[in-house]
C-alpha cells in the first residue's frame, strides 16, 4: 500500500489554493459544486471561484429544483469575491419551464447577483424559451468588459438611451437578437469604448446605425426588411460581412477600413444585385471576397461608382464557385487596383462537390486559359490561382 502511494502521489493537493481556484474557474458551476466533498480543505474552494457557468441542460431536476440549485449556490457562495464571469446556458429549455417566465423572472435575480459583484464578462444563451424582462442593472453595469447574447427576445422598443451606460464594454456579441427602430442606435451610443461588435443571423429591422468607436465589426446573415440599411462605421479598420446579395446594405463613413471580408451569397433563381459596398472601402489593403455570384457583385459595385479606384489596395483574394466566369469582369476590376501586388483566385472547392461535373469543366476550361502553371505576373501583379484539384476532376469526367 505504502509502495501505490509513493507511485501515486496526491500532486493536486500539492498545488496552492490560487491555482486550484484557476483550475476550477474553467469548469461548470455543477462539477464545481461537487468538489467541497473531495476533502476539508476543499470544502470552501469552490466558494470562491471568480468564473461561473451554469449550464441549465446538464444540471439535473425540474426547474424548480434547477432554480434552488443556482439560487443556493450563489448564496452560499464567498459573497466578497468579485465574478469575472458568467455564463448562463441555456440551450434546449422547453417553453413549459415556468421558471423563466417573465412572471417568475429567476435569471434576472442570477444577472443582478453578476452585475452587483462586479462581472466583467457576462454570457447569456437562451434557447427555447423567453426573457422579456431583463434587469436594467445590466445596462448599467460599469464594470462589465464582454457582453454576450444568443436568442434573447428581450424588449428594447421602450428603452431610453440613458438606461444605457456601459463605459468599460469592450466587446459584444449578439445572435439572433431582435432590434427595430433606433433600439440598436441607443444600445451602441451607451458603449462609447467598444472595439468589437459581432452581430449573427440578428433582425436590423431599421433604416441606418452607426457605431462610432468599432474597431472591428462583423455582421453575418443579417435579417433586414426596411428599403435599405445604411451602416456607419468611422473607425472600423476590421470589417467582416457576410450577406444576402439582396439585403440592400449600404456601408457608408468607413474611411479607416484596411481589411475587409465579404461573403456576398445567393439562391439560384435570378436576383438583382442591390448592396453598395465599395465605395466606403477605397482605402483598403487586404480584400477577400467569397461568392457565389461573384460576377454580378463586381459588376454591380463598379456600375454604382465607375471612376473608384482602390489605390491602397495590395493583396486582393476572390473565393469564387460562378457558373459563368467572366475574365472581362475580373480584368476590369483590377484596373481599378493600380497598387495591387498580390492577386489569388481560388474556386470554393467544397461547394464544387455539389455540382455535377459538367459544370466543373466549364468553369476549369475558362479557369485554365488564365493560367495552368499556378502563378503568373500581368502586369507587375503576382496572380496565383488555386484550380489543380479542380483541372483534376474535369480529367476524370472527360
Amino acid at each position: 500500500m505504502e509502495r501505490m502511494e509513493n507511485e501515486n502521489p496526491d500532486r493536486i493537493s500539492s498545488l496552492s489554493d490560487d491555482l486550484i481556484v484557476s483550475i476550477l474557474s474553467h469548469l461548470p458551476a455543477k462539477e464545481v459544486a461537487q468538489t467541497l466533498i473531495l476533502s476539508k480543505r476543499w470544502r470552501n474552494l469552490w466558494a470562491i471561484v471568480p468564473s461561473l457557468c451554469f449550464d441549465i441542460c446538464n444540471l439535473d431536476g425540474d426547474c424548480e429544483k434547477i432554480n434552488d440549485f443556482v439560487g443556493k449556490f450563489l448564496l452560499k457562495r464567498d459573497g466578497a469575491t468579485d465574478t469575472q464571469k458568467f455564463g448562463i446556458l441555456g440551450q434546449g429549455i422547453m417553453h413549459s419551464c415556468e421558471s423563466f417566465d417573465p412572471v417568475y423572472p429567476e435569471t434576472n435575480k442570477w444577472i443582478t447577483y453578476a452585475v452587483k459583484h462586479n462581472v466583467k464578462a457576462l454570457e447569456l444563451r437562451f434557447c427555447g424559451y423567453c426573457t422579456r424582462c431583463f434587469p436594467v442593472c445590466l445596462l448599467a453595469c460599469e464594470t462589465l468588459e464582454t457582453l454576450k447574447l444568443q436568442r434573447n427576445n428581450w424588449n428594447f422598443v421602450k428603452l431610453k438611451s440613458s438606461a444605457v451606460h456601459l463605459p468599460k464594454l469592450r466587446n459584444l456579441y449578439l445572435d439572433q437578437m431582435n432590434f427595430c427602430n433606433d433600439n440598436l442606435e441607443k444600445v451602441l451610443m451607451g458603449c462609447p469604448n467598444l472595439q468589437d461588435l459581432t452581430m449573427e443571423k440578428c433582425i436590423l429591422n431599421m433604416s441606418e446605425f452607426s457605431c462610432h468607436s468599432v474597431q472591428r465589426l462583423r455582421i453575418v446573415g443579417p435579417y433586414t426588411f426596411a428599403k435599405s440599411i445604411s451602416i456607419s462605421s468611422p473607425c472600423v479598420q476590421v470589417l467582416v460581412l457576410k450577406c444576402h446579395m439582396d439585403s440592400k446594405i449600404i456601408l457608408k463613413d468607413m474611411p479607416m477600413v484596411t481589411q475587409a471580408t465579404l461573403y456576398i451569397y445567393s439562391s439560384f433563381v435570378e436576383e438583382q444585385y442591390n448592396c453598395h459596398l465599395f465605395r466606403s472601402l477605397s482605402g483598403v489593403k487586404n480584400l477577400d471576397i467569397s461568392s457565389l455570384c461573384w460576377e454580378e457583385m463586381l459588376k454591380g459595385e463598379m456600375q454604382k461608382c465607375p471612376t473608384l479606384q482602390f489605390h491602397s489596395l495590395k493583396f486582393l483574394s476572390l473565393h469564387c464557385l460562378g457558373l459563368r466566369c467572366s475574365l472581362d469582369i475580373w480584368s476590369a476590376f483590377i484596373k481599378h487596383c493600380p497598387n495591387l501586388e498580390k492577386h489569388s483566385l481560388t474556386p470554393l472547392e467544397k461547394s464544387c462537390q455539389e455540382f455535377p461535373f459538367a459544370t466543373i469543366t466549364t468553369a476549369c476550361v475558362i479557369w485554365k486559359n488564365v493560367s495552368s502553371t499556378g502563378t503568373k505576373e500581368i502586369q507587375g501583379v503576382e496572380i496565383t490561382l488555386f484550380v489543380h484539384r479542380v483541372l483534376l476532376w474535369r480529367s476524370m469526367a472527360i
